[in-house]
């Protein structure tokens, strides 16, 4: 576990305030860099904006680094597909957290934290619409991507997107 937490300190995306160890369990927060959207209102218009760095709580448990070893919970409002905030402004109460992430899914012994922060990045860059978190806001996060890949989305000059 201390491999892992030096390869996160050194990419320099640890909070270490927020590092903790209960019994035998690690517990922290990281910041992922990566270009996603966060649905914002401006009277009655839904707008999305560009959001670059969002936060994730990690939870390295003792038996890592098999099988339900880690346990990640996005933090930061987004709108995504794949992703269900704890901050989600659009429920009352915040969401679950909830990352559907393949490579926590299908998780073996060559698998590593580091790996999975990188495979975060992507999931936020590449949402993938097809197979949405069965939340109101992540399918209807999946049909805007459907009908706005977000490789067109990053290649927009503006910075503020309506939503039809």
């Amino acid at each position: 576990m201390e491999n892992e937490l030096d390869q996160i300190s050194n990419k320099g995306i640890l909070d270490e305030n927020t590092l903790e160890t209960v019994e035998e369990n690690i517990y922290f927060e990281i910041k992922i860099y990566a270009r996603g959207l966060v649905k914002v209102y401006d009277g009655d218009n839904a707008l999305l904006e560009p959001k670059k760095s969002h936060r994730v709580q990690v939870l390295i448990k003792r038996q890592f680094p098999y099988a339900g070893g880690l346990e990640i919970k996005w933090i930061t409002s987004i709108f995504h597909p794949n992703l269900d905030p704890l901050e989600n402004k659009m429920k009352s109460g915040g969401g679950t957290g909830y990352v559907c992430l393949n490579v926590l899914k299908k998780w073996s012994k060559l698998s590593d934290l580091s790996t999975s922060v990188n495979a975060l990045k992507l999931l936020v860059e590449h949402p993938n619409a097809q197979d949405p978190l069965n939340y109101p806001e992540c399918l209807e996060a999946a049909e805007y991507f459907k009908a706005n890949p977000m490789q067109d989305i990053l290649e927009e000059e503006e910075d503020i997107f309506i939503i039809e």
